[in-house]
């Protein structure tokens, strides 16, 4: 599943809009990994009957992954670290592509063995689950259509008493709550937040009207930009910090914790790793060590 160019696209009736991202088509391949014994041994005996890993995603988050034309063929640079990660321990896995919101209660329950969709590392995520490290996060933007004369290019607190909507379950809800809060410190009106449950029908809800601007990966953002006709604009977000993101297993399974981040110090040590992030653009995203619930056990300035 190394190097495919994936396309996840729906229409908004009658506009012609292009709601999900194209990923760009990258000619670089990431090598196949040659399995390292030793770390095949690592893996829970549950993993190592079965042949597999099973993990659950949300495909719908260039340039994380998301799906190709076929709707079932995943790219990302998540997907091309977790192929590597996979090969080094000398195990199939098995993506599949659930809602955001699924995703921790998935693994929590044991539906899953793992799940990665640059879930950002938080501590009160940490109680439910454990992560292992795999990135940064690369940046959020808000956006918006070009023609809103409510918002002001390059003003964040013209956002302030705006309608706007993220996706359930994901962080990009809290950072409006806390833009939300930054407008009502400013003395500015709150924000009025909605949710949606797939990240496809919060942006049909811009390009409806019902929400003045949403936030998303400045990535994505450049993609929906380039895939639509219509002018998207965007605003960096004044409390931006860069978080730690990472691969979640249930907190019992210290095994493929411990499997899956001495997969990730071969892909470090070979220069896969690096050239992973080389090749998605990226490389301001990757990390210089690897850990489990960084946020807590090292956590960032």
């Amino acid at each position: 599943m190394i190097s495919r160019r994936l396309t996840e696209a729906a229409t908004f009736a009658g506009l012609g809009l292009t709601l999900a991202t194209t990923a760009p088509a990258l000619a670089q391949d990431i090598p196949v990994q040659e399995a390292v014994p030793e770390l095949h041994e690592m893996l829970p005996a549950s993993i190592r009957e079965k042949g597999r890993i099973d993990l659950a995603t949300d495909a719908n988050y260039p340039p994380c992954q998301s799906f190709d034309q076929d709707g079932t063929t995943m790219v990302g640079f998540e997907v091309d670290l977790w192929d590597a990660m996979a090969q080094v321990l000398g195990t199939e896995i098995a993506p599949v592509s659930i809602d955001f919101g699924g995703l921790i209660p998935g693994v929590e329950g044991g539906r899953y063995d793992m799940a990665m969709e640059c879930i950002t590392d938080r501590a009160e995520r940490e109680e439910v689950v454990t992560f292992v490290n795999t990135s940064l996060d690369y940046g959020n933007a808000f956006y918006f259509l070009a023609d809103n004369e409510a918002i002001t290019a390059g003003d964040a607190s013209s956002l302030c008493g705006l309608t706007t909507a993220g996706q359930t379950g994901t962080d990009f809800v809290s950072k409006l709550e806390q833009l939300s809060a930054w407008c009502e410190e400013q003395d500015l009106e709150p924000l009025e937040i909605g949710q949606y449950p797939q990240q496809s029908s919060v942006l049909l809800a811009l390009f409806a009207g019902r929400i003045d601007f949403t936030l998303s990966a400045a990535a994505s953002v450049e993609e929906i930009r380039k895939n639509n006709p219509v002018e998207v604009a965007t605003i960096s977000n004044p409390l931006e910090k860069q978080n730690y993101l990472g691969a979640i297993v249930a907190h019992e399974n210290t095994e493929l914790a411990e499997a899956l981040l001495a997969s990730l110090k071969v892909l470090g040590e070979n220069g896969t790793y690096d050239a992973i992030f080389e090749k998605w653009s990226i490389p301001h995203a990757a990390l210089d060590e690897f850990g489990i619930n960084m946020t807590t056990t090292n956590p960032r300035d």
